[in-house]
Order: structure tokens, then C-alpha cells, then sequence
């Protein structure tokens, strides 16, 4: 797995470029942790694109196809609190062969609402219901192995804890490792469409954390 934080920020570049090029007077910009050099090399990549009013919907409607230009994606997810919002969407793309810690968040707005991203999430009308409740799990159980790494048990055992909840299960009493190899095993027996990713989290999961334990 090669965490080198170079390669995340030519990722990054390329993702703003492919953004900007797709939609003429729109403006990517770098977010979060990696903007204001606090990252570290377990960081995901955070972006803003602010696009013109007029080009929100088909700037959404062809984001994968525009991304998919930078590199395979492997999952694109529209956050279900902003899925029918016209101004306001939080988009989270996974690329194909890149480590599953880089994980690239776009926040997309619509030049008029002035990058307010509390526009719209108290609107019943911009929620919709295209969500996965297993993949958003697994979502969880990357963010819980980052937080292991980081020295923050605490923060990981309540990630496991709301991961287990979204797929109805009870938590396991077991180390925050075992809760993720669980986890993952279980998705992987209730829903195909995850298993990959299941395995692929179970993998990840033994390489750093099995590693550091006998460090």
C-alpha cells in the first residue's frame, strides 16, 4: 500500500482539473486537513467546487463519467441528506487501486447560495433515499482502522458501534480489530454487491493493524 502523500496531492490536482474542465466558470478548491497542512498520510482528500447555477444538474448527472477520466472509480455516493437538493450535494468517491483511506469528499454548490453548506439540510424535499446502509458501514469501519493508527481507540469503537447499528447487528464484545474482521465478514454474507470491498477491508484491516501489533 504506498501512502505517499505526494501521489494523494497529484490525485487531488488531477480531481480539481477534471472538475473545473467539466463545467466552464466553475472553481475546485483544496479543503479540510490537506488544505491547511494537517494531514497526514491517512487523510482523505476534501474538495469544494463551486459551479455556475445554471450547469448544477448536469455537472452532477456527468460527474462519474468526468471523474472516471482521472482514474477507475470504484464507488460514487451521493450523501441521502442533499440528493434532491438543487444547489447543495456531498458526493464521496472511492478510486479503483488507490489506498481505501483516500477516500475524495466534493461538496458541490451552486454559485448562489455562496458555499452555505447548510443550504438545504433542513429541507425534507432535498432528501432522498439512494443510500447503502452496508457500503456506508464499511465506510465506518475504514474511518474506525484510521482512528486505531491514530492512537484514538475511543473514536474507533464508536464508529464500530454506529456501523453495526446502520445494519441492524448488535456490538460484539471484542477488540475494535476483531469488531472491524466482524463486521466485514458479516456484510460480506448478507450483501454480494459489498463483498469485494468487505474482503478488501478485512485485508487492509491484518496489513496495518496486525503489522503494528507485532511492531
Amino acid at each position: 500500500m504506498n501512502l505517499d502523500p505526494e501521489l494523494r496531492l497529484c490525485l487531488a490536482s488531477a480531481v480539481m482539473s477534471c472538475l473545473e474542465g467539466a463545467a466552464p466558470g466553475s472553481t475546485a478548491t483544496l479543503r479540510g486537513s490537506l488544505a491547511h497542512g494537517r494531514a497526514d498520510e491517512y487523510s482523505d482528500i476534501d474538495i469544494c467546487w463551486e459551479v455556475p447555477d445554471e450547469l448544477f444538474p448536469a455537472c452532477l448527472d456527468g460527474l462519474g463519467d468526468h471523474l472516471a477520466a482521472v482514474r477507475a472509480v470504484a464507488s460514487l455516493r451521493s450523501a441521502p441528506e442533499l440528493q434532491n437538493s438543487r444547489k447543495h450535494r456531498l458526493i464521496f468517491v472511492q478510486f479503483a487501486g488507490l489506498p481505501l483511506f483516500w477516500r475524495v469528499d466534493i461538496e458541490v454548490f451552486a454559485h448562489s447560495i455562496q458555499r452555505d453548506s447548510s443550504y438545504d439540510l433542513d429541507n425534507e424535499l432535498a432528501r432522498g433515499g439512494d443510500w447503502s446502509r452496508t457500503h456506508s458501514a464499511l465506510m465506518n469501519a475504514i474511518a474506525a482502522i484510521k482512528a486505531i493508527l491514530r492512537g484514538e481507540d475511543a473514536e474507533a469503537l464508536d464508529l464500530l458501534r454506529r456501523a453495526f447499528e446502520r445494519i441492524g447487528e448488535m456490538v460484539p464484545e471484542a477488540t475494535p480489530q476483531d469488531q472491524i474482521v466482524q463486521l466485514a465478514r458479516h456484510i460480506a454474507s448478507i450483501d454480494l454487491a459489498q463483498a469485494d470491498l468487505a474482503r478488501e477491508i478485512q485485508g487492509l484491516c491484518c496489513q496495518t493493524l496486525c503489522r503494528r501489533n507485532h511492531q
